[in-house]
């Protein structure tokens, strides 16, 4: 099962929708809260509710799969876009502050996924991957929607091939092979750069191919999202190039024999276990995660959630374009039913890391299964979507992320002293 991770709602310097306590007033842009709320409680379907391959109830939490974690991705690059001025991206000093930020919270989360992985969970975290990305996302703050979806489409395409190419020479895998996870004694056995080439391409969630999320993110926000026409556009040309991705995926892979070739490059290792290729394809799927085989370019093919596939990065961008355009559409209409996940979704950290700090408590390795049920998905979201609520209420900010502004707010102060060059005028 796979982990995501989320970008704090101070991020968003200036845009913010909602005041910080006490009375709701309602704002153009709490259909992106509310898009985040969702994303929490998919990821709550996914690392603690029934797990989809038994079948039964659990078969309608399938779609949670991986696609939480992709509509959390293209949330972060939102919340990058709109820090750094939305449709106007800033220039100069104001510009230089955002990327100071940036740069002081990339090693923050490198930190705090770290510390998350050492609770030792058994979920992979992705913290200290959107910390790359941040610094990767420095660079294109002056870019606009255009720029930024072409940057996204370049990277969903030929990142994955890249990165193909690049680890057969120098960490091939099979499907049996689960890519690592970034620990602190990665950093402290085999030095820095081991530790980048994990967090950029090696790892459970490689910055590399990540990027496409956040590059569709940062596009869409510096398109106007409180224009209804802007949303529709989003939701109704997310939802056709999700089926579309789909379409072509099953082509590929079904009347163009691209699932044959997966199948034969799977051959040794099921007749060893007496299996069918497809019957170990099916046993061991979730196990693509992050970075698909090298024994075929065949993987390349497949729309599996996570796989960070070519197909998986274009559906799960528009599935995530689709969320947040249908979720800006709705708030308006209803406000009173969607507060609580408005309110989830403006304390994202806080519900990330503390449902991980829950887990380390509740559970251990020797429960097994028993933490996947409906009860369990229940729970959870029951007790985020209060606590949430009341937290608003009552204090404000979440702990987190009150915390992730202070510790980065100093260049308020001295974003004057250094400066990015504002673009040329003609």
């Amino acid at each position: 099962m796979d982990g995501v991770t989320v970008i704090d709602r101070a991020l968003v310097d200036g845009a913010r929708t909602v005041p910080e306590h006490g009375k709701r007033v309602a704002g153009r842009l709490t259909g992106i809260d509310v898009a985040r709320g969702l994303a929490v409680l998919g990821m709550y379907a996914v690392h603690v509710g029934p797990d989809p391959a038994k079948g039964g109830v659990g078969v309608l939490f399938k779609p949670f799969e991986g696609h939480s974690a992709a509509l959390f991705a293209v949330l972060a690059g939102v919340s990058i876009a709109l820090m750094s001025g939305g449709r106007r991206p800033k220039q100069g000093r104001a510009r230089t502050r955002v990327a100071l930020k940036l740069a002081t919270r990339a090693p923050l989360l490198v930190v705090l996924g770290l510390w998350l992985t050492s609770l030792e969970t058994g979920y992979m975290v992705i913290l200290a991957y959107y910390g790359a990305c941040f610094l990767f996302a420095i660079p294109w703050l002056r870019a606009g929607a255009k720029t930024l979806a072409i940057a996204a489409i370049v990277v969903a395409v030929a990142a994955p091939l890249l990165s193909h190419l690049i680890r057969a020479q120098l960490l091939p895998r099979d499907l049996l092979f689960f890519a690592p996870d970034l620990t602190a004694d990665d950093i402290t056995s085999t030095g820095l750069l081991k530790a980048a080439t994990v967090l950029v391409l090696t790892g459970t969630f490689p910055a590399l191919t990540l990027m496409a999320y956040v590059f569709a993110g940062m596009s869409i926000g510096r398109m106007d999202l409180t224009s209804r026409s802007v949303c529709r556009r989003l939701f109704f040309g997310g939802s056709a190039v999700a089926v579309g991705g789909y379409f072509v995926s099953w082509l590929a892979t079904g009347p163009l024999g691209g699932m044959q070739a997966v199948y034969r490059s799977l051959e040794p290792a099921a007749a060893q276990l007496g299996m069918t290729p497809s019957e170990f394809f099916r046993l061991h799927q979730t196990w693509i995660h992050g970075t698909p085989p090298t024994t075929s370019w065949a993987w390349e093919l497949l729309p599996t959630g996570t796989s960070y596939t070519p197909f998986d990065l274009v559906i799960s961008i528009g599935i995530a374009a689709a969320v947040i355009g249908g979720c800006q559409l709705l708030m308006p209409k209803f406000e009173r039913v969607l507060w609580p996940l408005s309110d989830l979704g403006g304390r994202v950290l806080s519900a990330y890391v503390l449902h991980f700090v829950a887990i380390a408590l509740l559970w251990d390795a020797s429960d097994g299964d028993s933490i996947f049920s409906v009860l369990h998905f229940v729970e959870f979201s029951v007790v985020a979507l209060t606590a949430a609520v009341l937290w608003r209420k009552f204090v404000g900010r979440g702990p987190l992320e009150w915390a992730m502004n202070k510790l980065s707010s100093w260049p308020k102060y001295v974003g004057a002293v250094v400066r990015i060059p504002a673009q040329r005028r003609g």
